[in-house]
């Protein structure tokens, strides 16, 4: 596995759970290295965790939830399918969001940290298996492709259009643009 492109993951799923200003410092410094973008060295932290929270946490009703169930379920409510599915993938990789079944499982920065998993195991040493392989193709194609591209469009259209999020979501959906080239989709059963 190419350590930059599990690295990159790290730095979007570290961006995305921050929270504070310095947290969110950390994981862009590091997402803007992997991708080759700038942040101008005045840059107000406190602005961008201000935005943060306005596009994805509140208080207020939000314009991007990090939550799949929110782009995947008709009447955007959180714990829906989409986080039962997340649950279910989570559970055949060892993994488990903290407070099951209090905090929504499909959380963004949840799974970004099982594609890491998954893309470890991908490259592991020993050949992957048809099971990694499959769980791996399922996750691309049919649970982050119904609800990533919709969050990312989202964003865009309610963050600074030269600032850190919009930063941070152009490296997101250039990262999931190229998983999704280069994933196999998965067999129809």
């Amino acid at each position: 596995m190419n350590d930059a492109s599990i690295a990159c993951i790290e730095s979007l799923r570290d961006f995305f759970s921050a929270s504070n200003a310095m947290e969110l410092e950390d994981a862009a410094v590091r997402i803007a290295g992997s991708v080759d973008a700038v942040i101008p060295p005045d840059t107000d932290w406190t602005a961008v965790e201000y935005e943060f929270n306005r596009l994805f946490v509140g208080p207020a009703a939000v314009p991007a939830p990090l939550h799949a169930s929110a782009y995947c379920e008709s009447d955007r409510a959180l714990m829906g399918t989409a986080a039962l599915e997340a649950r279910r993938l989570y559970h055949q990789l060892g993994l488990a969001v903290p407070r099951e079944g209090v905090i929504p499982d499909d959380h963004l920065a949840f799974e970004l940290e099982a594609m890491i998993v998954l893309k470890s195991a991908l490259g592991a040493d020993a050949p992957p298996s048809d099971d990694a392989k499959a769980l791996h193709a399922w996750f691309v194609h049919e649970h982050l492709a119904r609800w990533l591209g919709p969050f990312i469009l989202a964003t865009r259209a309610h963050a600074s259009a030269d600032g850190v999020t919009a930063m941070a979501v152009d490296a997101l959906a250039a990262w999931f643009d190229k998983e999704l080239n280069t994933t196999a989709a998965p067999l129809p059963e």
